[in-house]
């Protein structure tokens, strides 16, 4: 859900260095998406000659600005976006401004339609253009992700483990999608959080058809599915202690450095994140790890904690060979093509997501982000991925907020274009809509509108402040010996 609202924090206990990242990149993002789509309609206003008044750069008090012929190009207070005044758009502005021969109003229908539509154009435009500039120059690609789907470990009580799924099986179709690539696989799993995904699998020359449920994980306050498997081709961290955090139950149980993990409660333990996700089964449960120390093995007893969030023993490993890109620069036909691939995959996505809610599969409130969600996804993006994570968000957020626009919903633009559409007909047939009808359907819209706003923004804050207590943790897998369950 894109809304053109900001929420600033104050208080010693939010102002850390990264709250401030979050923010700038909240208003970098939101600026720059709001701004390209009110330059849409602005653009269109004056290639039709009509008369715009202001475009500003922000909201609220004017700063600085220069006027040129009628308009007057200001930047203002609140840096949340910006907006277009052009005569005679404003049902309520006096008779005399809606008359003049460049409003609004005076205007083929045509020509208001293209004003109303040239906004979301520029957000999809924008969106398009983001991933055409970075496959023109800047294109990298984790390797795994267009390699077919083959499964290299499956850690313990994971979604993977329960459906059947074993070492070395290759996904053959997954969610309805034949030969899917680990690409497909993540993006099919993660909004299917705790509902049944058909899957096959082939596996000694034989098709298995089975059932995994994606157990529910939180990311960034959002709610994905999580399988748990890892693909075979990603190169792991080997389990081996590169440092104990002291206090911990690793330190307590005497794990020392250059140790190397050989078993966890009777399994191998083919590479560190294997280690790691199967850990998260056994919260405040004692289990016995199997190391070597200098070409003897030592059996460690030891009980994993709930630390940051996640279930662990307290060690670094030492660090994973670095995962393979790929890198390119596409030609002007392949970045296009990856740019429509792109937004096609963001949208078949959420038209997912919400084919799921109204099947009562998914909640409301897993779904819909307000001004909250929209700048911890911002701080994020820049945090793990950087200038181009910062881009990346910039394009879904404006694609969504294009496509948003577009709905027929009072007070934005398809509200607008629905209205216009209405009159149109009602023209050809010789009735009009009258000025008291337009005005009651945006008021109502305007009453929608804010209602959504309201449960988006305390929907973020249940999401991002308001945390209930921890839960009780689930018990470990049933005794297993040990050859496994």
């Amino acid at each position: 859900m894109v809304t053109v609202l900001a929420t600033l924090w104050f208080g010693a206990g939010f102002l850390t260095s990264e709250t401030l990242v979050m923010l700038a990149a909240f208003l970098v993002v939101l600026g720059t998406t709001v701004v390209v789509h009110e330059l849409g309609h602005f653009a269109a206003a004056k290639w039709l000659g009509m008369k715009v008044e202001v475009f500003s750069v922000g909201f609220g008090k004017r700063l600085a600005g220069f006027k040129w012929k009628e308009t007057d190009y200001r930047l203002s207070l609140l840096p949340l976006g910006g907006y277009v005044k052009i005569t005679g758009m404003d049902p309520e502005e006096e008779a005399a401004q809606q008359r003049h021969p460049d409003a609004y109003l005076m205007r083929p229908k045509w020509h208001q339609f293209l004003v109303l539509v040239a906004g979301p154009a520029m957000n999809i435009l924008l969106a398009l253009a983001i991933p055409f500039v970075i496959g023109l120059f800047f294109f990298k690609a984790p390797a795994y992700l267009s390699q077919p789907a083959i499964v290299g470990a499956v850690p313990i009580g994971s979604a993977a483990e329960e459906a059947g799924i074993q070492p070395g099986d290759r996904i053959v179709r997954f969610a309805g999608i034949e030969a899917p690539t680990w690409g497909k696989v993540r993006d099919y799993t993660a909004i299917n959080d705790g509902k049944p995904v058909p899957i096959t699998v082939e596996r000694d020359g034989r098709q298995i058809d089975l059932t995994l449920v994606p157990k529910a994980r939180q990311q960034a306050g959002n709610v994905i599915g999580d399988a748990g498997w890892l693909p075979r081709d990603i190169p792991a961290a080997q389990p081996v202690v590169a440092a104990v955090q002291p206090g911990s139950p690793a330190a307590q149980a005497g794990l020392e450095p250059q140790d190397r993990l050989i078993m966890f409660d009777g399994r191998p333990i083919p590479n560190f994140d294997w280690f790691k996700q199967s850990l998260q089964a056994y919260e405040n449960w004692p289990v016995t790890l199997v190391i070597e120390r200098q070409g003897q093995t030592v059996e460690l007893r030891l009980t994993p904690k709930r630390i940051d969030g996640e279930i662990r023993i307290g060690f670094i490993p030492v660090p994973p060979p670095p995962l393979p890109l790929i890198k390119e620069r596409k030609s002007v036909l392949g970045a296009a093509q990856y740019a429509i691939q792109e937004n096609v995959r963001f949208i078949v996505l959420t038209v997912e997501a919400f084919r799921q809610i109204f099947r009562g599969e998914r909640k409301v409130s897993e779904t819909l982000s307000g001004p909250i969600g929209i700048a911890k996804a911002s701080g994020d993006a820049v945090k793990f991925g950087g200038l181009e994570g910062l881009f990346f968000i910039m394009g879904l957020l404006s694609l969504n907020l294009g496509i948003f626009n577009l709905l027929p919903i009072p007070v934005l633009d398809g509200g607008h274009i629905f209205l216009l559409t209405l009159d149109a007909l009602a023209g050809w047939a010789g009735w009009r809509l009258t000025d008291e009808v337009k005005q009651r359907f945006n008021q109502a819209g305007f009453a929608v509108l804010m209602l959504l706003m309201v449960f988006v923004m305390f929907n973020d804050v249940t999401r991002f402040w308001w945390k209930p207590g921890p839960p009780e943790p689930p018990p470990p897998p049933v005794e297993k010996p040990a050859s496994g369950r």
